[in-house]
């Protein structure tokens, strides 16, 4: 009933702002403005909240002078609206983050869930009238991303249970901005943490195993196709390479054939850069053939609804004759113009 009753009044001051001119007038002189909500967006509500909240106190007040039907804000009001803010800020900043074109969704999407789980248990205690509001979203996060949930409690996941597949965990941890570094917030205990560790990395290697071909056989198939050799053909030094790279194969082979000691060197790298340029240069060959066939997935649609953005933009009415062949062309070159 709290929530109801502000977020009533605030739509009907964020209604007032954009269609009175005098509060319209008040509010340029103020340098201020009042975001207006928007249905097909739920953080355009959150956003209306926070910036009714930045307008301050004794200006609402004037405000509501100047209003046909007066909408005053009591301090219970001013409290619930900070608290929904509060509650709801996270989830706003990662709406935007996952909408972004350099943010690697997939990889995001367990250590997204993690923090609003935490941030929900440790907002709890600073909650005075919204605590129903954090207990449904609690419920929801519980339902909505059941099947990592599951898999955080390392409890028996369900086949229906939505995001319950592997891959989740697996992007997480092959990204060199995560790895395992969102399971400290959980503040599990050192038991259970190592356990699940241990339960994703062997998602990683049980995954790699679907990848790597059986070395035996890939040298007997060569040995019978060519001649034996007894004496092993010299390496020849690359030009101006004055690494010893070159040397360092054979003692690499091991590695590259071993996926635990990849994933082993990989976890205790303590580089945490860009995604891609971290696996553009990285030599462990195992894990970035691992890593480029499971990063395909896309977790939000934001990429694909800019596409249908730029199509709107091509296809204008001035347009209207332009062939099927050609609009297609024009969206590939411009969706994949960074590559050009």
């Amino acid at each position: 009933t709290y929530t109801t009753r502000a977020l009533g009044k605030c739509q009907s001051l964020a209604k007032s702002s954009h269609k009175s001119s005098k509060v319209a007038d008040y509010l340029e002189e103020k340098n201020k403005h009042v975001n207006k909500m928007n249905v097909t967006r739920w953080n355009s509500e959150y956003l209306m909240i926070k910036s009714i909240l930045s307008v301050g106190k004794e200006d609402l007040e004037s405000i509501a002078k100047l209003m046909e039907s007066p909408v005053r804000l009591s301090n219970n009001d001013l409290i619930v609206l900070q608290e929904i803010v509060d509650i709801l800020e996270p989830f706003n900043e990662l709406t935007v983050k996952c909408q972004s074109e350099k943010l690697v969704t997939a990889s995001a999407v367990v250590p997204a869930v993690v923090h609003l789980i935490v941030h929900l248990r440790d907002i709890k205690a600073n909650i005075s009238f919204c605590n129903k509001l954090i207990q449904q979203l609690e419920s929801s996060l519980e339902k909505r991303f059941a099947g990592i949930i599951s898999r955080l409690n390392q409890s028996t996941i369900q086949y229906n249970d939505p995001f319950n597949d592997p891959v989740y965990f697996m992007t997480a941890v092959l990204d060199p901005s995560f790895k395992f570094l969102w399971l400290s917030d959980l503040k599990l205990p050192v038991n259970d943490e190592n356990r699940l560790k241990q339960s994703i990395i062997q998602l990683i290697l049980d995954e790699i195993s679907k990848d790597v071909t059986n070395p035996s056989g890939a040298h007997s198939s060569s040995t019978t196709a060519s001649p034996p050799s007894s004496t092993p053909k010299p390496k020849r030094r690359k030009l101006f390479v004055y690494n010893d790279s070159y040397d360092d194969d054979d003692s690499n082979l091991s590695s590259l054939l071993n996926p635990g000691a990849e994933s082993e060197n990989y976890l205790n790298d303590p580089m945490r850069i860009r995604f891609s340029e971290y696996w553009v240069n990285s030599r462990l060959n195992v894990l970035k053939k691992l890593v480029e066939r499971i990063f395909t997935l896309q977790a939000s649609s934001a990429p694909v609804e800019r596409v249908f953005s730029h199509a709107g933009l091509i296809l204008s009415p001035r347009r209207s004759n332009m062939n099927e062949e050609l609009f297609r062309d024009l969206i590939f070159l411009k969706v994949n113009q960074g590559l050009l």
